[in-house]
């Protein structure tokens, strides 16, 4: 039965990456990238894991297995609902103003990316994680990232080169973090830059060069503790020690166990486990105590207050007798059942609906759509092996940071004021239809007007009809 499962959800993957084939707009969606990312970040640890049968109980597999196939199948089904092909309003912005909306976030994220520099971080054992000023410090540099994409979106749109300096700080940090091993800013940055080739170069990935890239992020992944190990290395040292660590034997069965690179789902399996014994649900209450904790900060406010806002839950896994081990993850699958059980999957449907809308207005131009999306991707694409809770923590963080300028850059009225844009509006010219049918392209101009411009397949869903051309 378990093995059934997993076919199952190979097959879903498998069937969520297959457009990509023939389609190559559809190798930077959600469902693809998605589908790359859950066969290697839970098939393969999971794989790993059944291998292992007095690990864990089969019925505590086959648990998992279970909402691993629901929250795929739902976050491929929110992806593919057609009310969330419908077009979102597109926001236009002023240009200067949003030049200096970005320059206020880069230089704001700037300053205290450079007092962080200055402090000596604090680290919690219990937590494995990083504790004190440095936290609040991190929060607050964060923001560079999005004056970047706003002048990185900004350059593309335009090719006002004048610009590119305010690009600098941030690759910087970017740079930095790819020395240090942090994972999600190098998932983010490889994001941004294949995102605008494809929006605004008509330049898209090919299939294996997509492949072998997630199979290195991969390998990246679940090598990374050997990688940091080597971070007062030289660059010669480092490669050097990193090779002689055979970091492609930890992407097999055998090297996962060797390693416990399964950990994260190992944890997901316990806590579903945990909370079908004891009955014990979240109710979606343990989104509100994360953000507590990634907003309130104890340091200004006292540990006291921030522990009163938090709401009293019962962790089921510690009741059962299961504790996580420090500095990982219990899987965003784990997250979603200890929440609302199997029908938790509805969270990874919400999901899919979002990353749909943003792809929708990101094919439209909207700067406000490509600027969410390349935010957005590696968050979604690492929810089922990672946390959900991160996802909504980081949307909630650019809503306060940069919310109230991108409102501020935004206009209505004469068309002067708006950013330009001297890119075609899509990358790909017009396909036959095919027997599914497809939604329609961006809108097209008046007949008075005349247009070369090529239309932009989206992804395609049934029960939507295509007007012959």
């Amino acid at each position: 039965m378990n093995w059934l499962l997993f076919t199952t959800l190979v097959l879903i993957a498998a069937g969520m990456i297959a457009p990509a084939i023939w389609r190559k707009d559809h190798r930077l969606q959600f469902p693809c990238l998605v589908g790359f990312a859950f066969l290697l970040n839970v098939a393969l640890p999971l794989a790993s894991l059944m291998k292992q049968p007095d690990v864990v109980p089969a019925i505590a597999v086959a648990r998992f297995e279970t909402m691993a196939v629901l929250c795929l199948a739902a976050a491929w089904a929110g992806y593919a609902w057609p009310r969330a092909a419908k077009g979102p309003k597109i926001i236009e912005f002023d240009r200067t103003r949003l030049i200096v909306s970005a320059t206020v976030l880069i230089a704001f994220g700037f300053i205290f990316s450079l007092k962080y520099g200055m402090i000596e971080p604090e680290y919690d054992p219990e937590k494995s994680g990083m504790t004190g000023i440095g936290t609040i410090l991190l929060t607050l540099a964060a923001t560079m990232r999005y004056g970047f994409i706003l002048v990185a979106v900004l350059v593309a749109r335009t090719r006002e080169w004048i610009l590119l300096p305010l690009l600098v700080p941030q690759l910087i940090g970017y740079y930095r973090m790819l020395l240090i091993g942090r994972r999600s800013g190098t998932g983010e940055i490889a994001v941004i830059i294949c995102m605008l080739l494809f929006f605004y170069r008509r330049w898209v990935l090919p299939l294996p060069l997509l492949m072998l890239g997630m199979v290195l992020a991969a390998m990246f992944s679940y090598n990374i503790s050997e990688y940091r190990n080597t971070v007062d290395m030289s660059a010669g040292e480092r490669i050097r020690a990193y090779r002689d660590e055979n970091p492609l034997k930890f992407l097999t069965l055998s090297g996962m166990a060797e390693k416990n690179g399964y950990v994260e789902i190992y944890n997901g399996v316990n806590f579903i486990q945990a909370t079908a014994n004891s009955g014990h649900y979240t109710y979606g209450l343990h989104f509100w105590n994360q953000i507590v904790f990634g907003y309130v900060p104890a340091q200004w406010l006292g540990r006291e207050f921030k522990e009163s806002l938090k709401i009293l839950l019962v962790d089921a896994a510690a009741e059962g007798g299961f504790e996580k081990s420090v500095g990982t993850c219990e899987s965003g699958i784990g997250e979603a059942f200890m929440a609302f059980g199997y029908l938790g999957c509805i969270l990874f449907f919400g999901l899919g609906a979002y990353m749909r809308w943003l792809w929708e207005g990101a094919i439209r131009n909207s700067i406000l759509h490509q600027f969410l999306l390349m935010l957005s991707t590696i968050g979604a694409i690492l929810s089922f092996s990672a946390v959900l809770w991160a996802f909504l923590n980081q949307l909630i963080h650019i809503a306060i940071f940069a919310g109230p300028l991108l409102w501020w850059s935004s206009v209505k009225g004469a068309e002067s004021a708006k950013v330009r844009n001297d890119q075609p509006s899509a990358p790909f010219g017009r396909r036959s239809p095919r027997r599914w049918g497809r939604q329609p392209g961006p809108a097209a101009p008046p007949k008075t007007q005349a247009s070369n411009a090529p239309s932009l397949p989206i992804y395609p869903h049934r029960g939507v009809k295509r007007k012959n051309s």
